[in-house]
């Protein structure tokens, strides 16, 4: 099975500076010449897959649907017990073994009942409960709440019930228009949603495009070795990149790693791949004389520290520098560049789609087969385990 990627280099292209000391070519890039450590393929006319989209009627109403999520509001019901699909706000103590248990307990949670976040014994004991009350239920600790070592256990569960709310969107109409937008027609509005969805279409299939792109030109061009700073800042650009999502997950690095089956071996592929990335990038800057000037990377700083959050320039440099944002239009140019000059061969988007749909449902059946061959590995050695104790048994 193909592993799972577990870092872009594209996507976290700020995170890591890989300028050089020198000048030899551009400030921007490594002082190298790339063309000892690469030689290029034909770049000029590579085949990549141009998807052919178009934004439906139905599609613009979907996303506007959508949006109406940001204005909606939730009242508080005081009249009725709680029901499937309303919004409690509850606190439950959780106790086993006749001791509190402060990891499975919380003070202060809102959640969507019947939206299957609880335990079944927890949400089938909301409906009916009114604000202020409390009820004791009893679960039994599944694989997908808790660790391991908890598994199998029953839960004491004491859940109280603090508020009820129901989430009320408001209509599509002509006044919400006027009221929300900056638009005075529905017409306007609706034409603004969908030039913004053919601009995303736009640029995530050309993003697909060039990393379809980069992929060939990796795959057919001939490398010999590399500098170890590059190496180096592609390692730790890597390690820094997979730390930020296993904490979003919750995860120790290790186990993330573990969970997306990428060991050692597979680690230095994948940073191999994005140091080969690179390479191609800066040899086909240095062919074409692209680069950047520090009027462009004023420019580009001035249009999106706001985007980033920034209040300022200055606070936007402070965490990522001049260097890293010349480096990110050079490769921006690289790109444009090479999509520009490619050879496309047209596919409808639904055909990509269910292309897609079809590749997922493989890797999820591949998936499926190795965990049962592990499950099937383990209850073997389970079984040798337990007949060895047996005739250990008879033996004495």
């Amino acid at each position: 099975m193909k592993k799972l990627a577990v870092w872009g280099l594209t996507t976290v292209m700020m995170a890591a500076s890989l300028v050089g000391c020198g000048k030899s070519s551009s400030k921007y890039l490594l002082d190298v010449d790339y063309k000892d450590y690469v030689k290029l393929c034909e770049y000029k006319g590579v085949e990549a897959t141009k998807i052919i989209y178009e934004v439906t009627d139905e599609a613009i109403l979907e996303e506007i649907e959508y949006s109406l999520y940001d204005y909606a509001t939730y009242d508080p019901v005081l009249d009725r017990g709680a029901e499937n699909g309303d919004y409690a706000a509850i606190a439950y103590e959780m106790t086993i073994n006749g001791e509190k248990n402060e990891d499975l307990s919380v003070d202060e949670e809102e959640v969507l009942i019947g939206e299957g976040y609880l335990y079944p014994e927890l949400e089938e004991a909301l409906v009916g409960m009114k604000p202020g009350e409390s009820k004791d239920v009893e679960v039994e600790l599944t694989e997908d709440y808790v660790e391991e070592s908890l598994v199998g256990k029953v839960a004491s569960v004491t859940v109280t019930l603090n508020e009820i709310t129901v989430e009320k969107l408001p209509e599509y109409n002509l006044d919400f228009v006027k009221e929300n937008t900056e638009f005075d027609t529905m017409e306007e509005y609706e034409a603004s949603i969908k030039e913004s969805l053919l601009a995303s279409k736009e640029e995530e299939y050309q993003y697909l495009a060039i990393e379809e792109i980069f992929a060939y030109l990796i795959d057919n061009s001939e490398f010999n070795g590399y500098p170890e700073d590059l190496y180096s800042q592609c390692e730790e650009a890597y390690n820094q990149s997979n730390e930020y999502y296993a904490s979003m997950y919750g995860m120790e690095l290790d186990e993330f790693l573990n969970f997306f089956g990428v060991d050692e071996e597979t680690k230095k592929e994948e940073i191999l791949s994005n140091v080969y990335y690179e390479l191609v990038i800066g040899a086909i800057a240095q062919a074409e004389g692209i680069d950047c000037t520090e009027q462009e990377v004023n420019e580009y700083v001035d249009e999106i520290y706001g985007i980033y959050g920034y209040e300022t320039a200055e606070e936007f440099l402070k965490d990522y520098s001049r260097e890293e944002i010349g480096y990110d239009l050079i490769y921006q140019k690289v790109s444009d560049f090479l999509y520009e000059n490619a050879k496309f061969i047209e596919k409808a988007e639904e055909e990509y789609l269910a292309e897609q749909d079809e590749m997922y449902s493989e890797e999820m059946e591949e998936v499926d087969v190795e965990e049962e061959d592990a499950e099937e590995e383990d209850a073997e050695e389970e079984t040798i385990t337990e007949d060895d104790a047996t005739e250990t048994s008879v033996a004495e």
